[in-house]
């Protein structure tokens, strides 16, 4: 018995007919089918439109934040630019303030023959306008002060005076004594091997066991702008209660109070201070030899602390200036 011929299988879309196999089109497909391949092709369509909204708006996202960080930066470096611009503006502002207070130790030295902080000089200016911004002046007299580079003599010894003075001067703010003839001894040995002397009162802080705090309690009272040649340079019209009183054991609180006092109405005019007998208590001129070697009534350094504001950017600057007959020099400019 023959066997029946099988058609080949064909897994193709289509039919055997006539010994042929005959594709069919889409259309030729059951209605089901077509549905099912329709709603396959629909969401397919759907779903690539969603992923490219989707990229879309993850690309607006990071475009949007790059543009928030441009700005930013864009923001700050505008800022620092504008600081910067008003930084130099109030640098130069304070500039100015300096030149205005070295013409009013110029015009003060042409009219007075003694310096005292009732004169114009004397009197802090504060936030006075200047350009897009202001200025505040204060001269200070340094005369006014102790100058710790006289602890050593122009010969390279020991000031025993000038040693005892600044201890006595340390104990009024608290501070040990013996540590004047420490700072004495060390600029001594440093004078000597390297001719050695302050140039700022910050360098005290060398000197062994003078911490920042020891500092910080003296130096309202003490200078390295006056003449370390001599000791004849403080003036008795400008000078402190704390650094009047250190200049003998032998001024108390009430012959202090009494100079002080009397200078008010009276400055005084002599050089050594000659008219120092007129004050109540000090007739003894033995008393008045204790400390009136010191004593001068004319002063020549001077600091200018200045500070100058634009546009809430502040700068502050410190000069120090050196008066000759009716001239004045800058010796030392420092910006902070």
């Amino acid at each position: 018995m023959r066997s029946r011929k099988q058609k080949p299988e064909d897994k193709r879309l289509g039919r055997w007919e006539g010994g042929q196999f005959l594709n069919l089109s889409t259309s030729q497909l059951p209605n089901f089918s077509s549905a099912r391949l329709t709603a396959y092709v629909s969401r397919l369509t759907g779903s690539e439109k969603g992923m490219a909204l989707l990229m879309t708006i993850l690309i607006v996202v990071l475009l949007s934040l790059l543009i928030m960080d441009i700005n930013e930066r864009s923001y700050l470096a505008l800022t620092r630019a504008k600081n910067s611009v008003n930084s130099l503006n109030a640098s130069y502002i304070m500039r100015s303030g300096v030149s205005a207070a070295m013409g009013f130790l110029e015009l003060d030295s042409k009219g007075s023959a003694v310096d005292t902080l009732t004169e114009e000089w004397a009197q802090e200016i504060t936030r006075f306008p200047v350009g897009d911004g202001t200025v505040s002046v204060h001269i200070i007299d340094e005369a006014s002060k102790f100058n710790i580079n006289t602890l050593v003599n122009p010969q390279g010894g020991i000031n025993e005076k000038a040693v005892e003075r600044f201890g006595r001067l340390l104990t009024i703010a608290e501070l040990e004594e013996g540590l004047s003839r420490r700072v004495a001894e060390w600029l001594q040995k440093n004078r000597e091997e390297i001719s050695y002397s302050f140039t700022d009162i910050s360098e005290l802080l060398l000197v062994p066991d003078f911490t920042i705090d020891t500092f910080k309690k003296i130096e309202r009272y003490i200078t390295v702008y006056t003449d370390r040649r001599n000791e004849f340079n403080i003036n008795i019209n400008t000078v402190g209660r704390e650094v009047l009183t250190a200049l003998s054991p032998s001024l108390n609180e009430t012959l202090v109070e009494a100079i002080l006092e009397y200078r008010k109405e009276h400055p005084f005019k002599v050089e050594h201070a000659g008219d120092l007998s007129q004050v109540t208590g000090l007739s003894d001129a033995t008393l008045r030899t204790t400390f009136s070697d010191v004593l001068d009534v004319k002063s020549s350094d001077f600091t200018v602390q200045v500070e100058a504001n634009v546009s809430d950017t502040l700068r502050k600057g410190m000069a120090a200036v050196k008066r000759g007959g009716d001239k004045v020099k800058l010796a030392v400019w420092k910006e902070e």
